[in-house]
């Protein structure tokens, strides 16, 4: 059915209508809370203040905070400076606006919240006492979690108020080039602008292996650069982002779910690189017309593959990035450990989460599942021992932290199930399409692992 000039022309005159109306009101909205200039909040931006006794710009602290609370960068139109501010200097006119974002809808439901977002008034009772106290009680723990969310977005906002949380000294102030690195690094999108890239490349990638592959032609080359330049702009970048974050923070960016997957991400692409510069130097031995050299064909769907998992990697690290933990690293994290376990069990999970990709490939190319195993094994040996170490140094740190070096802690249990379950390939030596099957149902351990232990068992290491 084809739809007439007159009805899009109506069609686009109330898209628009309602476009600028909702733009308006959020304007509106903005406008009616009290609080300073946008020109007066970014002349703050660059001041240095104390944040546990740590030097920041006003920018990072203010940035980082308002994603805590709210989840955005921005607050109906006003940008985290002028939230932040606004607060410390309107305390009493801020504390009815809904500000606090609930995610959990049986926290919603508890605390009658109308929508999503809360003020802090509607979290105290009409006699002054705190409401969120109360909820711990007979609580489950997933109700635990989101109760003790609640209570530390809560927390957050007492502590501006309070003028706990920004202390400015006049004798403490930041060099002006890490004033100017901070700035750089809050203003720039590092994960949006890597799964955009890998997206992008495994796509444009995608589209030519497919138009090479069915119309006879040979694209190997330009294929090559499609996939070596996005894996390249992708490493860069998150190599990039790896670096500030540990220069900023002054320690290793570790410490949450958000920072390890973006390390993962960052390790994965560099594996892929590595192992498509592997395979290039085997296809120059390779005979032609061979079936080998067909396979060598094949194998570049592997890299577009892993391209495209390691953008959903990137995205994920981005959307959980929006929720970063602005409070100071708990005692059990500032350890010399941390940096030395979670980097070991982190690069065993890329190279596990390779060996998911390639066995994708060995079952929808029969001819690349041929020749794929002897690559998963290579990739599956290291990942192992990875994980051996990791767990090894862990259960270290835990004696260290917990007194105690295993204590069956979900996150313990579940690393052991994974360890145990990528082990019995290499034991049981299975072959063809049985290890391809048994590698895509083994990445379901390490996804329960490193996601499930989190959202439906917690413990002591629900943090990450």
């Amino acid at each position: 059915m084809r739809i007439s000039d007159t009805a899009m022309a109506t069609f686009m005159r109330i898209f628009a209508f309602l476009l600028i109306s909702m733009l308006y009101a959020e304007g509106m909205a903005g406008s009616k809370i009290a609080g300073i200039t946008r020109q007066e909040a970014d002349s703050l931006a660059r001041e240095t203040v104390l944040y546990d006794g740590i030097p920041v710009t006003f920018n990072t602290l203010s940035r980082d905070l308002l994603k805590k609370v709210y989840g955005k960068e921005t607050y109906r139109g006003l940008t985290a400076e002028q939230v932040v501010a606004s607060i410390r200097l309107y305390p009493l006119e801020w504390k009815d606006v809904p500000l606090i974002r609930v995610k959990d809808k049986d926290m919603r439901e508890k605390i009658g919240a109308k929508g999503d977002q809360v003020s802090l008034s509607s979290l105290f009772n009409s006699d002054g006492s705190y409401s969120v106290t109360a909820l711990y009680d007979g609580a489950g723990l997933k109700e635990r979690r989101a109760i003790e969310e609640l209570d530390e977005k809560a927390g957050i906002l007492l502590a501006v108020i309070s003028g706990e949380l920004i202390v400015k000294d006049d004798a403490v102030k930041l060099p002006e080039w890490r004033v100017d690195l901070e700035l750089f690094y809050d203003r720039i999108h590092f994960l949006q602008l890597i799964f955009m890239v890998l997206f992008a490349g495994a796509l444009s990638g995608g589209i030519y292996f497919l138009w090479g592959k069915f119309g006879g032609r040979d694209c190997s080359s330009w294929l090559i650069v499609i996939i070596l330049f996005s894996l390249s702009l992708a490493f860069g970048m998150a190599l990039i982002k790896f670096i500030l974050e540990w220069t900023l923070a002054r320690r290793i960016p570790l410490s949450n779910m958000g920072e390890t997957l973006s390390f993962t991400m960052l390790v994965g692409t560099l594996l892929t690189m590595l192992i498509l510069m592997i395979n290039r130097r085997r296809k120059r031995s390779t005979a032609p017309g061979t079936a080998g050299e067909a396979y060598r064909g094949d194998i570049y769907g592997l890299y577009l593959i892993a391209m495209f998992f390691w953008g959903c990697v990137a995205l994920v690290a981005w959307m959980l990035g929006e929720n970063p933990v602005v409070t100071p690293l708990m005692p059990a994290l500032q350890s010399p450990w941390l940096s030395i376990h979670v980097t070991l069990v982190m690069i065993s999970y890329a190279l596990l989460a390779f060996t998911f990709v390639m066995a994708l490939l060995g079952l929808v190319s029969k001819r690349a599942g041929k020749n794929l195993r002897r690559e998963c094994i290579w990739v599956l040996h290291p990942g192992v021992w990875f994980l051996v170490a990791g767990i090894v140094t862990g259960s270290i740190w835990a004696k260290d932290a917990w007194g105690a070096y295993w204590s069956w802690d979900p996150k313990e249990t579940w690393a052991l199930v994974t360890l145990i379950a990528y082990s019995l390939p290499l034991i049981m030596k299975l072959r063809g399409r049985w290890l391809y099957l048994y590698l895509l149902f083994a990445f379901l351990t390490v996804l329960m692992t490193y996601f499930g232990v989190n959202y439906f068992l917690g413990g002591k290491h629900s943090y990450v």
